[in-house]
Order: C-alpha cells, then structure tokens, then sequence
C-alpha cells in the first residue's frame, strides 16, 4: 500500500483549513455568538479544497 500525504499547496490549504475550522468553531462557542460557525464553515471549505487538490494530484486514489 503506497500512501502520501499532502504536500506543497494541498497541505498549506488542509491545514489553514484546520486553524481556521477550530478557531471559529471554539470562538462561536466561547461568546455563543452563532454567526461565528460561518467562519467554521469557511474552514471546512478550505479544508477540504486542499484535499480534494490531493486526491487529483495523487491521479484519485485514496
């Protein structure tokens, strides 16, 4: 089994993804503010941009 994990682009963009997902997260959460998990969302949507860009370079296999 040949595995890769993300590099280059696909890794900055599943990472930034990550940070962003967590801090809109924990901040709708501390001030209970819900508009906040828009910021969540927009995280998520990175996230999975950046691995959605890894699956193409890794020819779509998982």
């Amino acid at each position: 089994m040949n595995i890769s994990s993300p590099r280059g682009l696909a890794l900055v963009l599943v990472m930034l993804g990550s940070v962003i997902a967590v801090t809109g997260s924990v901040s709708a959460l501390v001030t209970g503010d819900r508009h906040l998990m828009g910021i969540a969302a927009v995280g998520f949507a990175v996230q999975f941009a950046g691995w959605v860009l890894h699956g193409r370079r890794n020819g779509g296999a998982r």
